[in-house]
């Protein structure tokens, strides 16, 4: 019985500990640069000028390790455009394999190609990335195939 309840305390010490070393390999400064394609989920025009909808995806980072590496997105949008005007805004979670997440509120505009461009803030989050701060750029543009966003995140963050 010894045995068995020092085997279950070893395990349960073991785990905290490598918890404690994930959580502590991710630098209190740094930059996180996404790649993510992201397919819409829904999308509703209201008037010719107003639409909004919403996409999911997977992210990618550059590094192929790292935040957010095959991690999810979800972001809500919202587009309003008029002649010359083309805006947009929203917001994402990006979640990584952990459950942890960072939250971006992001605007931007689209040139006459239909790729987009702006800055993303980053408002908030989850986990090793609670208490984040950072902003960056991104760009997305459409494809060929219907509703299917290709996306470039460059975030640069720092924690408390």
């Amino acid at each position: 019985m010894c045995k068995k309840i020092l085997k279950w305390v070893a395990g349960i010490t073991l785990a905290s500990c490598c918890s404690l070393v994930v959580a502590e390999a991710l630098p209190k400064a740094g930059n996180i640069n996404l790649q993510s394609i992201n397919k819409g989920l829904s999308m509703d025009k209201y008037t010719e000028e107003y639409t909004h909808g919403t996409i999911t995806g997977v992210t990618f980072n550059e590094q192929q390790k790292g935040p957010m590496h095959m991690g999810k997105s979800a972001c809500s949008f919202s587009i309003f455009t008029h002649k010359e005007i083309n805006k947009s805004v929203g917001f994402c979670g990006y979640e990584d394999k952990d459950g942890d997440k960072i939250f971006i509120q992001y605007e931007g505009a689209s040139d006459a190609k239909g790729e987009w461009n702006g800055t993303d803030q980053i408002i908030g989050g989850t986990g090793k990335y609670k208490n984040i701060q950072g902003s960056g750029p991104y760009s997305c543009a459409g494809t060929d195939k219907e509703g299917e966003f290709p996306c470039t995140t460059k975030l640069t963050y720092r924690l408390p």
